[in-house]
């Protein structure tokens, strides 16, 4: 939570002064803590007041459970339809008594570990659940190449019913972890749809002929999965 403070005192100057043409954007915030009952409680809290409905986001807290030797334990995203919602957003975080409380009380309840903003390039499928998630941080040579590789993996597997939940692919663009350009998801309803889903899709045609295709621009940094605690909308 503090380093939410660091970064929203920071967007105060208005970084995206021509909105409109800013992206999609999420900001990742991975921090520890040992009292996740009380994290729950502060950011409830936080988005049952008046400036927290105002927040232009869609806010998920997530248990980064199976996270290697990463210190993180759970993480808070900020998805954004554009530069110009978190510039708002940071706004209300500097003015609203509200949200300067929430940062009071995760400063003493959490411990910052990354924080990383990011873009979609890729997003697909339609499933309303999205219990589990595994992410791939990746390292990428040629974008362009990469996703038109990918698109095509995921266009034939949909055709033969292999997708299950949903798929994207982010650019990251400020807070790297360990040299990653990009991260690759796939969510599941569970824990159990998401290991038969995988299980599929990677022993299918299309997969391994995406594998060939970018092995000589992509490098695999982590592969981690997390589960959904709480979303607002």
């Amino acid at each position: 939570m503090k380093a939410i403070y660091l970064l929203f005192g920071l967007l105060s100057a208005n970084v995206f002064a021509d909105g409109h043409l800013s992206p999609p954007m999420t900001a990742h915030y991975g921090f520890s803590t040992e009292n996740p009952a009380a994290v729950v409680q502060n950011l409830q809290t936080l988005m049952e007041s008046d400036c927290g409905k105002e927040i232009p986001a869609v806010i998920s807290l997530n248990d980064l459970h199976f996270n290697g030797g990463n210190a993180a334990t759970h993480g808070v995203a900020f998805n954004y339809k554009s530069g110009k919602d978190l510039d708002k957003t940071a706004e209300i975080f500097n003015t609203c008594a509200a949200a300067q409380r929430f940062l009071a009380r995760g400063a003493e309840i959490t411990e910052p570990e990354w924080q990383m903003l990011s873009s979609p390039i890729v997003a697909g499928g339609n499933s309303a659940e999205s219990n589990v998630i595994m992410f791939w941080g990746i390292k990428v040579a040629d974008e362009a190449k990469y996703v038109a590789s990918y698109k095509k993996m995921m266009a034939t597997q949909e055709e033969e019913g292999l997708v299950t939940g949903n798929y994207g692919i982010n650019r990251i663009i400020s807070g790297s972890i360990n040299g990653s350009t990009h991260f690759a998801y796939v969510t599941a309803s569970s824990m159990g749809e998401l290991g038969e889903g995988t299980t599929v899709s990677f022993a299918s045609d299309a997969f391994a002929k995406f594998s060939r295709e970018v092995a000589p621009i992509r490098e695999i940094i982590s592969v981690n999965t997390t589960f959904r605690v709480m979303t607002f909308n």
